[in-house]
């Protein structure tokens, strides 16, 4: 759990007492769950937030026809997932969650971040902060994806990802495989592919392996317009 708590946004500029100290003010309690446990369901009221210490799970929505679309893969230790549907004011969670390997998680109950406690302790102040600064994190993140989607093809759309992620070496730094690029480009994979293969071949880009290199940024400044601040 502390390797975890430690990761964790929710806990940044916490000691691990500190952290623990607020679990405990809380009233949050640790789960495990086997593959394929469902968490909590679509119809489910939004009462916590949790916190994932080891393993992975899937956030998904089901359609009208029953079929199940997996909306985002939560795999990281300290991660958060369900803590934006307790703050909507919705009486339900409005998706499912399930795990996709065996799971720990950490339940937080909601109610724990609409005011401070009797105490006034700082570390709650600090644990609200550090929520506001996650929401406003997924805002801006969200405003970026919005901004790379308008732009066009999905050559300028590639542009502009990898132009954003490009380190002074010329390395591109992404946290996300060919397929989460894929969705996150809203494409398919071999339309990724090819248009990735397209760029290489003609000089665009340099590959190997997984590895992104972008040897002249001049070029892909000019192909998707982009122009740094």
């Amino acid at each position: 759990m502390e390797r975890a708590l430690e990761a964790s946004p929710l806990f940044s500029g916490m000691t691990g007492q500190e952290a623990r100290m607020c679990l405990a003010c809380s009233g949050a309690f640790e789960e495990q769950h086997g593959k394929g446990a469902l968490i909590f369901a679509e119809s489910d009221p939004p009462e916590r937030l949790y916190v994932l210490l080891e393993g992975a799970v899937n956030v998904c929505r089901e359609s009208t026809e029953g079929r199940r679309a997996v909306m985002a893969r939560v795999d990281a230790p300290g991660d958060l997932f369900g803590e934006v549907h307790v703050f909507l004011g919705r009486p339900s969670y409005g998706c499912s969650v399930l795990a996709e390997t065996p799971v720990r998680i950490l339940g937080i109950p909601a109610r724990f971040f609409y005011a401070t406690c009797e105490k006034a302790c700082s570390v709650h102040s600090r644990m609200i902060r550090n929520m506001l600064g996650i929401f406003a994190h997924k805002a801006f993140f969200l405003t970026r994806r919005i901004s790379l989607l308008s732009c066009g093809s999905l050559r300028r759309k590639l542009a502009a990802l990898l132009l954003e992620h490009r380190r002074p070496d010329g390395m591109v730094s992404l946290a996300m495989n060919r397929e989460q690029m894929a969705d996150f480009l809203g494409v398919t994979r071999p339309s990724l592919s090819r248009e990735l293969a397209a760029m290489r071949d003609e000089g665009l880009l340099q590959m190997e392996g997984r590895s992104i290199r972008v040897p002249d940024i001049a070029s892909l400044n000019f192909l998707c317009e982009y122009f740094p601040a």
